[in-house]
């Protein structure tokens, strides 16, 4: 039972609209967020989890608020991006996700907003060579109903990282070997998602504001204050 009482790794999304970006990316289910003040601050966060060596990771993403939240986060990416907090789940223009607020943030929250500590078993840095590759990869992990995040942050306070991790199964001894296929660039992503086809023998990668042209596959970019599992300059 100690082994299960292992904190998540905590992740710092940069706004209110990349924690909902994250969460709210699958029509067929109502993300959970947690609500809670950790050290004079107000938290907001979500709990999921990916394949990971032997295992799965817990992901605790979260971000600071500045106003006390309501019942829900409302959010929608088709035809203009947004997000806000509501009393009501009405309105069917809009995801919703339920909040639930919480006197104290259990103690494996706490050990994971105050840890600064990475994991010992990292996934495999792959550098990709164009923005291409990185959506050959994501619409293979994709369908209808889910599709994985493009994680981007800002390394050693100098290039921006976009990249997404690829879990290969089966893989020996361990459940899922974690590939994180990465870009290097001088400048962050411009919009919050990217667009892609591949039709009459090219490809278009677009950046795109909210999703609006259902011909093309869309990314969502996630951005985050850092990614404490990843390691880019040293391999495992």
């Amino acid at each position: 039972m100690e082994k299960l009482r292992k904190p998540p790794i905590a992740l710092e999304t940069l706004d209110l609209l990349n924690l909902a970006r994250l969460a709210m990316s699958r029509v067929d289910l109502q993300p959970l967020f947690w609500s809670f003040t950790y050290r004079g601050r107000r938290v907001l966060g979500h709990l999921s989890s990916i394949p990971y060596w032997r295992g799965n990771l817990p992901i605790f993403a979260y971000t600071y608020l500045d106003e006390e939240p309501k019942g829900y986060v409302a959010y929608t990416s088709l035809g203009v991006e947004k997000a806000f907090f509501t009393k009501s789940s009405d309105d069917t223009r809009y995801l919703y996700g339920p909040i639930v607020e919480i006197e104290k943030a259990p103690e494996l929250i706490s050990r994971a907003l105050s840890s600064g500590k990475g994991l010992r078993e990292k996934p495999i840095p792959v550098k990709a060579k164009n923005l291409e590759s990185l959506l050959r990869v994501l619409t293979i992990m994709s369908d209808n109903v889910v599709s994985p995040p493009l994680w981007h942050y800002k390394a050693g306070g100098r290039k921006h990282i976009l990249g997404v991790i690829a879990p290969f199964y089966d893989y020996y001894e361990a459940n899922a070997l974690p590939i994180f296929f990465y870009i290097e660039s001088d400048e962050k992503p411009p919009s919050p998602f990217i667009k892609y086809q591949a039709i009459g023998e090219r490809e278009e990668v677009l950046y795109a504001d909210s999703i609006s042209d259902m011909r093309y596959f869309y990314g969502r970019v996630v951005s985050v204050r850092n990614i404490p599992f990843l390691s880019l300059r040293k391999r495992i």
